[in-house]
């Protein structure tokens, strides 16, 4: 069976379609082609061939007086089988609102370091399409992976004659700023909201705030990850709505995906809390989502979103972005004296450093009773001192 979003159908003939980008015009908009089998598996071979042949030809009679948007889309092309889908959408969003309007015209063999340079210096100060400042440090480091490899692509494949200098690369900022996090009063009473009447819902706004799971992660996980003998959740499937760059005979602009979690340290197993374990027991199914959707098996991290809010209507509380509850268990974690690698390890993060620098925001309380700690240590040290 055909993944969900892949672009392959079965044709009321019987036979089986499978499309594909043939070729972008100079405006950046897709040609399609379609190949046709008696099978999904021969048809999904047949498309892979396609595509492959696709980004071969293309172009090929004018290689030396192409676009640098003409390149970013062959660029783009190539790498459509080695790419998840959020990340594919992700590149195609960030070519179409931010790379093209400003060096799309441009011709490849054109596009030197000082104009590259320039562009990320502009993007990193006032580059969010809503006038609110620079785009984000992850944003801008993606942007220049993406012109850095295509310039890379383009001297490879003879669209370009000469070779390209390195970018400026803008040095990664620290969040100073974040999310909020809920006080402990808050969270009392959005705990105790929760559990006097639990649902499948309420529970996974509870694995949020006391695992911290991500939004997406909580859509993802299925029954079948939970394990209630050995107390532990696999989280390994993350659900996200991604931009529906190439529909399949749809019309929606994004549509949501079922897909493995971000990076190798996202696949994870978490120890399930004490106070979490019965009501685990008390909303375990046989099978399906935890959370389960009504057009989807598994539910629209939007519309969970929408019920995490009007919770907090319900407990008469301020707004709070749903992803304030992993930065409130986070917090919590640090609060109680969690080391912070195992903390980074149940947040999925690559290192502690991401766990210290993003995620972890001391409250003014807890500062204070360190320092309380370092002065009664230095006060006993004073006091042997004085006796000797």
């Amino acid at each position: 069976m055909p993944r969900r979003g892949e672009n392959i159908r079965k044709r009321k003939d019987g036979r089986w379609e499978g499309r594909y980008i043939k070729t972008y015009d100079t405006t950046g908009k897709a040609k399609y082609g379609s190949v046709y089998a008696s099978t999904y598996l021969n048809v999904k071979k047949k498309l892979n061939e396609a595509i492959e042949e696709a980004s071969k030809n293309t172009f090929s009679a004018a290689r030396s007086d192409l676009t640098f948007r003409e390149v970013l889309f062959l660029w783009l092309q190539s790498k459509r089988n080695n790419l998840k889908d959020q990340t594919y959408a992700k590149y195609y969003s960030l070519i179409s609102k931010h790379i093209l309007p400003v060096l799309g015209k441009i011709k490849i063999n054109n596009i030197d370091t000082p104009t590259v340079n320039r562009f990320i210096y502009a993007k990193s100060s006032n580059g969010r399409l809503d006038g609110g400042g620079g785009l984000s440090s992850s944003y801008i480091q993606t942007i220049c992976f993406i012109i850095s490899s295509t310039l890379d692509f383009s001297l490879k494949e003879g669209y370009r004659s000469m070779s390209f200098g390195s970018i400026s690369r803008p040095a990664k900022q620290k969040r100073r700023h974040g999310v909020k996090v809920m006080s402990h009063k808050e969270q009392d009473m959005l705990e105790e909201y929760l559990t006097s009447d639990i649902d499948e819902r309420k529970l996974g706004v509870l694995l949020s705030l006391r695992m911290g799971l991500r939004i997406g992660e909580v859509c993802g996980l299925r029954w079948e990850d939970v394990d209630l003998t050995e107390r532990t959740v696999h989280v390994h499937y993350t659900v996200e709505r991604i931009t529906n760059v190439a529909p399949n005979m749809q019309e929606n602009k994004t549509r949501l995906v079922l897909c493995g979690v971000k990076t190798v340290f996202s696949d994870r197993v978490i120890p399930i809390p004490s106070g979490i374990m019965p009501l685990m027991i008390r909303c375990k199914k046989s099978g399906g989502f935890v959370i389960p959707g009504k057009t989807y098996e598994y539910s629209d991290p939007r519309s969970f979103e929408n019920y995490f809010h009007k919770y907090l209507d319900e407990c008469n509380l301020q707004s709070f972005n749903y992803h304030c509850l992993r930065h409130t268990f986070a917090t919590r974690c640090v609060e109680a004296g969690m080391d912070i690698k195992s903390l980074s390890e149940i947040l999925g993060h690559s290192g502690v450093n991401i766990t210290l620098n993003i995620y972890v925001h001391s409250s003014l309380e807890y500062k204070r009773r360190q320092l309380e700690l370092v002065s009664g240590i230095n006060g006993q040290k004073n006091g042997q001192s004085d006796e000797k």
